[in-house]
Order: structure tokens, then C-alpha cells, then sequence
């Protein structure tokens, strides 16, 4: 009897008699606040950041922010050495421009900031549950850049995590230090 059932509900949805299940990957929902601290350096050829997040296997996902000089004002191709990992990343030489435009600010002043992530990729689709890098590169003076990078774990309860810094080259840290205390927190939509 059993297998009658499932043989007449199969055969059902063949010929379109029971509308098929809609199958939708999980989505996360909330949002990931990224913070740090900025101390602006007073030197030319410096000050300048990008904050982005990757996937997992260090996929593009997003970019959050780029200073104005960088990406409004394309910056980066008269100094691409500012920040290159996020001009390979983000695609940026065949971006539009007003994609950049729309992530474009001005240089925040020193302090406390954040950067929000509302879960969705640069397409505006939803990303599914799993582990994100986000990430911030900063240019200390020239070719003088400091990488932070952490992970962070979305579509389950709250989390927070502490990123970890390289700079390249290696002491590019002796001319300032541009961004400090980086973290996130993944809060879960209520």
C-alpha cells in the first residue's frame, strides 16, 4: 500500500496534478558588524582603506567600504600599489563605476568605526549559513600596507571574532599604524 502512495504522488507530479516543492538553499539573515580603530597618519600616499568580505575559500563576496581617493576618484589607477589586494579581488579594473561610487566615502576621522554587513552579496542576493572572512587592507605610505583579516561564523546565534594582522612588507608596521582592534560580531535576525 505503501508504495502505491508514493508511486501515485510521484507519477502526480510528473504529469503536474500536485505543483512541485519549491527547494531554496538556506539563507542567513542578520547582519555582521565589523569595528575598528583608525588613527590617520600625516604623510602623503597613505590613509587610505578598503573593507570586504570572502567566502569561505576566499571567494569575493562583497566590498563594504572604500575611501573616496581609492574608489570614487579612482585612485588606484594612478597609485595601484594603495590597495592591491582589493583591486584584484573586487575586480575593480572592469567594475562600473558606479558600483564603486556607491561604496565610496570620505576617509573617516580617527576613532572608532564600523562597517555593516546585511548578509547579501554584490548582487543584493542573500548569502547561505556558513564561515566569512572580512577583511580590511590599509595603506600606511606607498606600497606600505597592513592586512587584517578574521573569520566569522553567520546563520546560527551570535558570534564575535578578533582578526589578525600582516603587513607588508614586514616592516611597514615602523610607519604608523593606520588601523588597530579589529573585529566582528554576527548578530542573528530576530
Amino acid at each position: 500500500m505503501r508504495h502505491n502512495i508514493r508511486a501515485l504522488v510521484l507519477v502526480s507530479l510528473m504529469l503536474g496534478f500536485i505543483p512541485a516543492l519549491e527547494v531554496r538553499a538556506a539563507e542567513a539573515t542578520g547582519r555582521v558588524t565589523i569595528s575598528y580603530t583608525l588613527t590617520r597618519l600625516s604623510r602623503i600616499a597613505s590613509n587610505q582603506l578598503a573593507i570586504w568580505i570572502e567566502d569561505a575559500d576566499g571567494r569575493y563576496v562583497r566590498t563594504l567600504f572604500v575611501t573616496d581617493f581609492t574608489g570614487r576618484r579612482a585612485g588606484w589607477k594612478r597609485r595601484p600599489q594603495t590597495l592591491p589586494t582589493w583591486l584584484q579581488m573586487a575586480g575593480v579594473k572592469e567594475a562600473r563605476q558606479s558600483d564603486i561610487d556607491s561604496i565610496s566615502a570620505a576617509t573617516p576621522a580617527s576613532g572608532g568605526h564600523t562597517a555593516v554587513w546585511d548578509l547579501e552579496d554584490r548582487h543584493g542576493k542573500a548569502v547561505a549559513p556558513g564561515t566569512y572572512r572580512y577583511r580590511i587592507e590599509a595603506n600606511i605610505s606607498w606600497e606600505n600596507t597592513a592586512m587584517w583579516t578574521g573569520t566569522i561564523e553567520v546563520g546560527g546565534g551570535r558570534t564575535t571574532s578578533r582578526a589578525g594582522v600582516v603587513y607588508t612588507p614586514r616592516d611597514a608596521e615602523k610607519l604608523g599604524t593606520l588601523i588597530s582592534e579589529v573585529s566582528a560580531l554576527y548578530e542573528p535576525a530576530r
